[in-house]
């Protein structure tokens, strides 16, 4: 019978793409975690929710989310693009050392993480938003900058790893990389790279993360952006993937479009969470600069309370870019719906969750 028992650990930890030699690591106790927490609500989340807001920067203890409902979103998204290069602050000016401190609290006060990865075009030196020069097929094994590509993971496994709990323990985190990957935006989209390449990207980068630096802390989140035909066109296979999300935004200030996409994709992810057995997320999400005062109660909410999700992530409001703002904040003319979004017993922040383990 033990015998029997030890085989089916084994076994459940392959499937979800976890060290099969730690079946109660960080990243496995995370998953379990977030499965409890889904039979309860949404996790409500933010990216960069803790270093900068709608009218402020740097400061510490401040949250948009927190100072209009009163705690911190369940979830906080963090970005590590322009650390492979060796610098201090990621793209959007955040320092790492202050991200590192930032998930930490999270962790601390009971919240989860999540980060995606914009890394510059490895051929052309220019932002992640050049998809020139074949960029994929050249570090893959065998292209010209694959011993670039491979010093660029251990500089990422080397920050990951070092978010570390007093007791030395890793902070386990949803590590969300090659997103979006069907729009012709980004260099490991469909405009840079085949299908065949991308799905040797992710399982490359799985694989030496996990088994060459023993990230053993990260759960992997597959997110191609929202209309797509097939979401499983770009995916690596069962067994290097835990979640399943979509990236969907309103940039055009129309309620019923968005209303109609948000339907239509999470009825996909629904119907493919089922087939595959994976958690579902709205990876990143938001109506630009909320135009609508009603927007989370009257456009969102309806529509995606009706589906198993595990979490929300509204993207970021910058303070230097008025354009990005897709979450309330105090002196907006939405802050009251957000009131009364999370007041919701479906929508859970910090103090929702942290006594779920």
């Amino acid at each position: 019978m033990m015998k029997k028992i030890a085989i089916s650990i084994l076994g459940l930890a392959l499937s979800l793409g976890i060290m099969a030699s730690e079946p109660c690591s960080p990243a496995y106790r995370l998953l379990n975690r977030l499965k409890k927490i889904q039979k309860k609500g949404i996790m409500i989340g933010h990216q960069d929710d803790p270093v900068y807001g709608r009218n402020w920067k740097w400061d510490r203890g401040r949250s948009d989310v927190k100072e209009v409902c009163g705690d911190y979103p369940a979830i906080m998204g963090f970005e590590l693009g322009g650390i492979e290069l060796g610098e201090t602050a990621n793209i959007d000016n955040v320092p790492f050392d202050r991200m590192r401190e930032e998930i930490l609290a999270q962790h601390e006060r009971g919240g989860v993480t999540t980060i995606s990865w914009h890394p510059f075009n490895p051929v052309t030196e220019k932002n992640a938003w050049d998809p020139s020069g074949n960029p994929v097929k050249e570090i893959l094994p065998g292209g010209s900058q694959h011993q670039k590509f491979n010093k660029w993971l251990k500089i990422v496994a080397d920050f990951l790893n070092s978010i570390q709990t007093v007791d030395g323990e890793k902070v386990p985190i949803l590590f969300r990389p090659w997103h979006e990957m069907e729009g012709t935006w980004f260099w490991w989209g469909s405009k840079g790279t085949t299908v065949d390449e991308y799905k040797q990207l992710y399982i490359y980068t799985h694989d030496q993360l996990l088994k060459r630096y023993a990230c053993d802390q990260l759960l992997w989140g597959y997110s191609p952006n929202s209309g797509g035909a097939d979401y499983l066109k770009y995916y690596p296979g069962t067994q290097y993937v835990d979640l399943i999300g979509v990236d969907l935004y309103d940039f055009n200030k129309d309620n019923d479009v968005y209303i109609k996409n948000l339907k239509h994709d999470l009825e996909a992810l629904k119907d493919i969470a089922i087939t595959e057995n994976k958690l579902v997320a709205l990876t990143e999400t938001g109506a630009q600069t909320l135009p609508d005062s009603t927007w989370f109660t009257h456009v969102f909410w309806p529509v995606a309370k009706e589906y198993p999700i595990s979490y929300v992530l509204f993207w970021r409001n910058a303070w230097d870019n008025p354009k990005e703002l897709y979450i309330a904040a105090p002196g907006l003319a939405v802050a009251s719906d957000f009131r009364h979004f999370a007041k919701e017993k479906k929508t859970l922040f910090v103090k929702n969750i942290k006594k779920i383990k």
